[in-house]
């Protein structure tokens, strides 16, 4: 896992566990109470939101072909053509 996921998660779940401690506090008004439930899920949905897009990125970036992947690709397809002119050129002796 990435830095960027290990802090959301552990941001996702500190207010997970303070969500209990609230409810103590606000027990008296229901309404009031269902107001914070909802600006809250707005603020985590937000969050995961962008923790997605970051995600993304992320996972984006590191499925794009380096020069060391374009290079290694190379070599094996002049690997393969070697072996093959190789092969080719015995055939051809041995006749």
């Amino acid at each position: 896992m990435t830095i960027i996921c290990r802090v959301v998660l552990l941001t996702l779940t500190f207010f997970c566990l303070a969500t209990p401690v609230l409810a103590l506090e606000s027990a008296v008004d229901p309404a009031a109470r269902i107001s914070e439930l909802e600006a809250q899920n707005q603020k985590l949905h937000q969050q995961l939101r962008q923790a997605r897009r970051q995600l993304a990125v992320t996972r984006s970036s590191e499925q794009e072909p380096g020069w060391q992947q374009i290079f290694g690709g190379v070599g094996v397809i002049f690997g393969l053509c070697g072996i093959g002119m190789m092969i080719s050129a015995r055939k051809q002796q041995k006749n």
